[in-house]
């Protein structure tokens, strides 16, 4: 298996299927109380601590996933990309959002509200058994963020999150992959302070791995980077 397909089975939650193919009348009933919302980079999609109201699902854009450390700072641990599903955890659990998601760009999301959602899961057998594996995936996902801020060194944990990022700015249309993302962000996935991952950039860029161009990052050497971050 290539290495950007182990980084996207062990870092990525691969929802984007949760409801294809599911029975007409299931899909009718989802259907039905879907809306259409747009929020600019930087809105809060939901807050942590906030009561659920249904569930997401992003058409466009990018949503970073966080939570507030008692410091008053954000730990960004997963970024979703396009056509993967988020919210649903709170919904099923009927407890308030334990993370805040917000827009990392311009997004467009469509959401089913929280009772037609549930309604679809009582009717349907397979999206619920689609949900238990989906969720079982998800906590494994979860175990290899903590490792990496347990197991890996800051340079370490810097080279794996740019090219897990890779893997969620992939586009098929472009010769190379831009990632787009700003410094404060970087350093929120890294688990350390700007002015380490600035002077980890600066390095990568001295050792010919990436080039960069404002708040774009461009990977330049795949495998010396695969190689820095340690991954196995």
């Amino acid at each position: 298996m290539k290495i950007s397909e182990l980084l996207n089975n062990q870092y990525s939650f691969n929802n984007q299927d949760l409801l294809d193919g599911l029975p007409n009348d299931v899909c009718q009933i989802l259907k039905s109380s879907t809306n259409i919302l747009n929020f600019k980079a930087g809105d809060y999609i939901f807050k942590e601590g906030e009561n659920p109201k249904g569930i997401y699902w992003i058409k466009k854009g990018k949503v970073k996933k966080l939570t507030q450390t008692n410091f008053g700072t954000q730990h960004i641990f997963y970024l979703c990309r396009e056509n993967e599903f988020l919210g649903y955890h709170a919904v099923l659990s009927g407890e308030t959002y334990a993370d805040s998601a917000i827009a990392l760009v311009d997004c467009q999301i469509e959401f089913i509200a929280e009772s037609v959602f549930l309604n679809a899961v009582d009717m349907s057998h397979e999206l619920s058994q689609r949900l238990l594996k989906k969720l079982s995936h998800e906590f494994r996902v979860y175990i290899n963020a903590t490792k990496i801020l347990a197991k890996h060194t800051v340079r370490e944990r810097a080279a794996l999150n740019l090219l897990i990022l890779e893997t969620k700015f992939a586009n098929k249309t472009q010769d190379q992959t831009e990632i787009l993302i700003n410094r404060d962000d970087l350093s929120s996935m890294v688990g350390t302070a700007k002015e380490s991952v600035v002077r980890m950039l600066k390095d990568f860029k001295e050792e010919n791995l990436i080039t960069t161009k404002r708040s774009s990052i461009f990977i330049q050497d795949y495998e010396g980077l695969v190689k820095v971050a340690n991954f196995k």
